[in-house]
């Protein structure tokens, strides 16, 4: 026993060496993918810029004209908002042509919009012409960088080689739900059961005769010393360690529940509750947006109201929620729903037959939602965070549900990064899959990130996707 300790010790205390042609084996990683895609759609769509002015002038200028001309910054600047709200860098999606064609379309037409919007108010001599031939123009050249990436991707950076440091039983939980977002991307060269006793120079040999550029650790409890120093050989060789919950996180945009271990919160940012500048703003947000929403409602209260009342019941409805730090407040919305006093509450479902005729259309529009604009002037709510539950649901939910009470550290809001992503829950597995989305926003909380959800939320509000 000691002479294999002893054996172990000196594996993991021996410098790793890894070749050059071992490193140019990992592949690149998702941060250099995404560099490398936004680097192509850039070149395509200011080339289309430059295609579409030739086209509609006959006047052919050399590229350096272009560049700081202000038609091409404005059209890369509008692409670059509109790709990032509908995630048309996602390097999963950005091999699939099934999934490619909508979001490049979609990220498209905003750029187009938001082109002919801008150039109606700041006087120039692109004409309108030139920017819908721009667009068509940018498809193509945006669609072929995107068939070049996927060839590139595929001949010189095949998925890269990780090695999974993890106990089989528990990853068999979790396996489910990551093996589909790391295809393509990771390929699993071996899995290291921390709980034997050659751990660690099982690792050593892996990292050594694989080529693995990647431990990751699917441990949710302290490792031990040797193990330790089997990983610090490894990040001393230039090979990357991080946890399993990190790599999800990066891939998926969501925190992997099963894998947020006891020490998760200490390394949890806090900017977010302590950036005097990012409250400022929030709240400034939250005020531009709740005064013209109470507008409108003033606007059309009257008829909403007339038609809602057809069924007999109120116009308003009433419901408690839990708000920041656990405090109770009230929310109003325009009641959609049949009221059945003394039956118990019950999550709404998809096609759920306590929503009137009217409520449908009322919620398709999302007007149900006007009267919480109020809640968010007095500060109960915000325009952006984790959707407010019920006391009832709270209490159940955070006693089945490990960092529940996490989400209540931010204030709620109309929208959330969980409602653009996944939408709404009627289980507690439901709810569960909203959490991994809201702790994200806990953890990541911003100005960019509260105006990607914003800008997410019109599309969706426009695309009359309420249900």
């Amino acid at each position: 026993m000691a002479q294999a300790a002893g054996s172990v010790r000196r594996v993991t205390q021996a410098p790793l060496t890894l070749s050059a042609a071992a490193a140019r084996r990992r592949g690149l990683s998702i941060h250099e993918r995404r560099l490398l895609l936004m680097g192509f759609d850039a070149i395509a769509v200011s080339l289309a810029f430059i295609l579409a002015f030739n086209l509609r002038t006959s006047e052919v200028r050399h590229a350096g004209f272009y560049v700081p001309r202000l038609g091409t910054v404005i059209a890369l600047g509008l692409w670059v908002i509109s790709a990032t709200i509908v995630d048309a860098w996602n390097v999963r999606a950005a091999v699939s042509m099934r999934q490619t064609v909508p979001r490049v379309s979609t990220a498209l037409g905003l750029s187009l919009i938001g082109l002919l919007v801008v150039f109606l108010v700041v006087p120039y001599q692109i004409t309108r012409p030139t920017m819908i031939l721009w667009a068509p123009l940018a498809w193509i050249l945006v669609m072929g960088d995107r068939l070049l990436y996927g060839r590139l991707v595929a001949v010189s950076s095949p998925p890269a080689q990780i090695a999974l440091v993890a106990d089989r039983d528990a990853l068999a939980r979790v396996w489910p739900e990551v093996k589909d977002h790391i295809a393509g991307v990771y390929h699993v060269a071996a899995v290291v059961d921390p709980r034997r006793g050659d751990c660690t120079q099982k690792l050593c040999e892996v990292v050594q005769e694989r080529n693995v550029g990647e431990v990751v650790l699917g441990l949710r409890d302290d490792i031990d010393r040797d193990l330790f120093r089997g990983l610090l050989a490894c990040h001393d060789a230039g090979v990357r360690v991080r946890s399993l919950a990190d790599l999800y996180e990066e891939l998926t945009g969501r925190l992997l529940l099963d894998q947020l271990g006891h020490t998760w919160l200490l390394g949890l940012p806090m900017r977010g509750q302590t950036s005097h500048l990012y409250a400022a703003l929030k709240r400034a947000l939250d005020v531009i947006v709740a005064i013209p929403a109470l507008i409108l409602l003033g606007v059309i209260i009257v008829p909403l109201s007339a038609v809602i009342k057809l069924d007999g019941g109120p116009v308003l409805h009433r419901q408690a929620r839990v708000g920041k730090h656990g405090q109770p407040f009230t929310v109003v919305k325009l009641r959609t729903m049949r009221e059945r006093p003394g039956e118990p509450t019950t999550w709404t479902e998809a096609g759920d037959r306590r929503v009137t005729l009217v409520g449908r259309v009322i919620r398709r529009l999302h007007l149900d939602e006007l009267p919480q604009a109020w809640t968010v002037l007095r500060g109960q709510m915000s325009l952006i965070g984790p959707r407010p539950e019920q006391p009832q649901y709270v209490d159940r939910l955070r006693s089945e549900i490990d960092f529940y009470n996490t989400r209540l550290t931010v204030r709620p809001g109309l929208t959330g990064w969980a409602q653009v992503n996944c939408g709404y829950g009627s289980s507690v597995d439901d709810a569960r899959v909203k959490l991994s989305y809201d702790l994200y926003y806990v953890k990541h909380q911003s100005v960019s990130l509260d105006l990607i959800i914003l800008a997410r939320t019109v599309m969706s509000v426009l695309s009359l996707s309420g249900r």
